[in-house]
């Protein structure tokens, strides 16, 4: 009875582990693997370069801001806005670059542009909260923004 377990449990072992010999090709289906593509070889004297193309992603912009009052105003510059029906641009918070207090409604300062910006709201609010704000769109690209009122 043992030798019969024996000879069983060997056969067992033989047919689980695949039991026999074959093509030591190395590959288990019958496919050949494709060839590569054929590329051809780029030098770096082939590459073209587009008149007036600029590797750098941002630049500064000096900002010069005198508004006609003696009251302290607060300035807030954001990125990306949006219009409501009536044209009144809405800035998104989340684009703020500046934002500060303006002293006699002057400002002066430098920011740093991302090249992919085409705009900026500038925004300029009186802190009684009873006037409507001072907003101007700045178009971009620019090296400097000065708004006088």
């Amino acid at each position: 009875m043992i030798r019969q377990c024996l000879l069983i449990l060997l056969s067992l072992q033989l047919v689980a582990c695949g039991g026999g010999g074959g093509d030591d090709s190395g590959s288990s289906g019958g496919s050949q693997p494709a060839a590569p593509a054929a590329t051809s070889e780029s030098k770096f004297e082939d590459l073209v370069i587009p008149e007036g193309f600029k590797f750098k992603s941002a630049y500064p912009v000096t900002v010069n801001i005198d508004l006609d009052t003696r009251e302290t105003m607060f300035l807030n510059i954001y990125g990306r806005y949006s219009e409501a029906t009536d044209g009144t641009p809405i800035p998104d918070s989340s684009s703020r670059l500046i934002s500060g207090p303006m002293q006699e409604g002057k400002f002066k300062g430098k920011l740093t542009i991302t090249s992919q910006r085409t705009s900026l709201l500038v925004e300029a609010w009186f802190q009684d909260g009873t006037r409507q704000p001072f907003r101007q769109i700045i178009s971009l690209p620019t090296n400097e923004i000065v708004i006088t009122d």
